[in-house]
């Protein structure tokens, strides 16, 4: 082989070599965040036991808005809540076609086994909602 032939042969290499240096970085950067804890973010990975392994059910409240020509949800209400949710905060968004959030709302403290969410004003286009996400936490 000739000078000529080795030079890409080398390119390759070093740009191989480069490329795994950088792997072991990103991955040993990675490592030294710590791990989750409750005081404390990190990279890790963990089971979160939750207060409600057999779903809920949602049911929407929707009112007429004469200034906006349509009806807006305006409350969700949630039950079937575990008793165990019992003291935790309950989040709600509610999720047009395209994933996109178009309604929050927020019970502070979970009391009993449902929960009315109001949702922020004016409400959502009850037209417009194909989905809700409910994340309970505390």
């Amino acid at each position: 082989m000739t000078t000529k032939d080795q030079r890409p042969r080398r390119r390759i290499a070093v740009a191989i070599i480069a490329g795994l240096a950088s792997a072991g970085i990103s991955t040993a950067s990675a490592a030294s965040l710590g791990g989750i804890t409750s005081t404390s973010y990190g990279a890790d990975v963990g089971v979160t036991a939750s207060c409600d392994t057999d779903g809920i059910n949602v049911a929407y409240t929707n009112t007429y808005d004469a200034t906006l020509g349509r009806y807006q949800t305006t409350t969700v209400n949630v039950s079937g809540i575990a008793a165990a949710c019992a003291s935790k905060t309950l989040t709600l968004t509610l999720k047009d076609a395209g994933g996109a959030a178009i309604g929050t709302g927020t019970v502070a403290s979970i009391s009993g086994t449902t929960a009315a969410v109001a949702l922020t004003a004016p409400g959502s286009n009850a037209s417009a909602v194909t989905g809700t996400a409910i994340v309970i936490t505390g």
